[in-house]
């Protein structure tokens, strides 16, 4: 196996999922398509990818960062109970001014995180 074919299946498999997976979920995904790759040469490529920006690296305050490969500017939402990460909707005016902001400091991205407890982990909290 070569770097860049470990490389487009990492990528690919990213591509495959809007959960925002973490590493070891890409892991176990990329063992079942290349059964010899190795952990850390998903992080490698993870790690790679983000430096291409065809990977966003979406930090959630847990121990494991979680991936998107929508590259696109948007906002973010984690659950600080059970770290799962999904796409924020947020409101016109919001989105022009963050969009805004980047033109005026010349910036490529930004990364902006909302963070609540999941309809799943708050209803697990009210039973």
């Amino acid at each position: 196996m070569n770097y860049s074919r470990q490389r487009e299946t990492v990528y690919d498999v990213l591509r495959s999922t809007k959960d925002h997976p973490s590493a070891d979920w890409i892991y176990g995904e990329c063992k079942k398509i290349i059964p010899n790759i190795g952990l850390a040469t998903v992080y490698r490529n993870l790690e790679q990818l983000v430096a291409q920006g065809k990977a966003i690296k979406v930090p959630v305050g847990q121990d494991k960062d979680r991936f998107d490969a929508d590259v696109s500017l948007h906002v973010h939402g984690a659950c600080p109970v059970c770290g799962k990460v999904w796409d924020e909707e947020v409101s016109a005016p919001l989105n022009d001014a963050l969009k805004a902001e980047c033109e005026k400091n010349h910036s490529d991205g930004y990364s902006l995180t909302f963070f609540r407890v999941c309809g799943e982990c708050k209803a697990k909290q009210e039973q």
